[in-house]
């Protein structure tokens, strides 16, 4: 599905800050005396975890206006950026400019903080000049870091670069927003060249159809319906040890409601790649896969959707025909570029004729392991 709206969001340059010690002292050489305990949890239900196992560096909202804008319009719409690529090689942030080629500098964190009503999801209003921190449990230390903080823009955007120690691969990575401990999550999706990956559209191929989008932004409760099996389907494919990128023509403003519903519905979490709002929705996605394949030699072993401009991508790039999935009303005509039809909008029969007989790839890479709510 392609979208009319968009947003342009300006380019966030901010300071990265280091983090200060929060709290009062009792007088007794106690920095937290007075403060609510910290909890034990190693991970966090994002968008709203309640009490944290850290303390950020500052509470309350710096703006009056913003804390009137998050009163009035309660619904988040914070936006928190995947980046992919190569291990020591070249990665891309999906906020990357349609044109740009990934390099081997890691891009950093980006993301937006913002909010609107329950039912006006097709807008965002913005919460500037606010701080926002990254953090991420290490598993190994069996502690929390931070790995930095800056500022919001004047569009609610930030950009930060991770001053600490680096979070496993595929392991999340909060972005705080300290004004009401509100969280968004990130990832670093690293795999090396020659991984075996499958894409998946998601409008009309794991929704029922083009508007399930719609109906959701414009009303909080509603939960999309989804294509029989769909999560079935690229759960298959995950516990075989393929990474699934979820590969949308929706743009980064519904990017919380993309992920709250992938989450719902018990699907494996991934990277997934939403648009800048600059191109057409088959040009776009071409430079998605043509840097999958050529930039970071991934081998694309699968690729679904319901559109021509998913047909025509997948083509533009070579993915077979056989190899191309189309679900539908499109899958139930004949279709130019050639590809295989999946009938009945029901994937059921295609995981036991097709990814059944797919060999499993040894040993699954990071980040593809179940579905969890706050790890979308």
């Amino acid at each position: 599905m392609r979208s009319s709206l968009a947003y342009l969001t300006p380019a966030a340059s901010l300071l990265v800050l280091s983090l200060a010690a929060c709290g009062g002292d009792d007088g007794g050489g106690n920095p937290d005396a007075g403060l609510p305990p910290l909890t034990n949890a190693t991970s966090l239900a994002c968008p709203a975890p309640g009490a944290l196992p850290f303390r950020l560096a500052s509470t309350g909202f710096l703006s009056l206006d913003n804390q009137k804008l998050a009163t009035a319009d309660p619904q988040n719409k914070d936006e928190a950026s995947d980046a992919i690529g190569n291990p020591g090689g070249p990665i891309a942030n999906v906020y990357i400019e349609d044109a740009a080629t990934p390099s081997d500098t890691a891009p950093g964190f980006v993301g937006r903080k913002a909010r609107t009503t329950p039912d006006a999801g097709l807008l965002s209003n913005p919460l500037p000049a606010e701080n926002v921190s990254l953090w991420f449990y290490d598993t190994a230390g069996k502690a929390w870091q931070s790995e930095g903080t800056g500022k919001t823009d004047i569009a609610g955007a930030y950009k930060l670069t991770a001053s600490g120690s680096v979070a496993p691969n595929g392991e999340p990575v909060y972005a705080m927003l300290d004004a009401d401990g509100s969280c968004a999550v990130h990832y670093n999706y690293l795999y090396p060249a020659g991984t075996k990956v499958v894409v998946v559209d998601i409008d009309g191929t794991l929704t029922t159809d083009n508007q399930q989008i719609i109906m959701q932004l414009t009303n909080e409760a509603y939960v999309p319906k989804m294509m029989t099996a769909g999560n079935a389907m690229v759960t298959e494919w995950v516990k075989k040890g393929y990474p699934v990128i979820y590969l949308t023509a929706r743009i980064h403003t519904y990017r919380p409601e993309s992920r709250s519903w992938l989450a719902s519905q018990g699907f494996p979490r991934g990277p997934m790649i939403t648009e800048n709002g600059g191109e057409k929705a088959d040009v776009y996605k071409t430079n998605w896969l043509t840097r999958m394949k050529t930039t970071f030699g991934w081998d694309i072993v699968a690729a679904y959707g319901n559109e021509q401009t998913d047909l025509d991508a997948y083509h533009n790039v070579g993915v077979p025909a056989a190899q191309t999935f189309i679900i539908g009303p499109l899958g139930d005509t004949p279709t130019t570029p050639a590809s295989t039809s999946i009938p009945g909008m029901d994937y059921t029969a295609h995981i036991t004729s097709y990814i059944d007989a797919q060999p499993d790839v040894t040993p699954a890479p990071p980040g593809t392991g179940p579905a969890a709510a706050m790890l979308h």
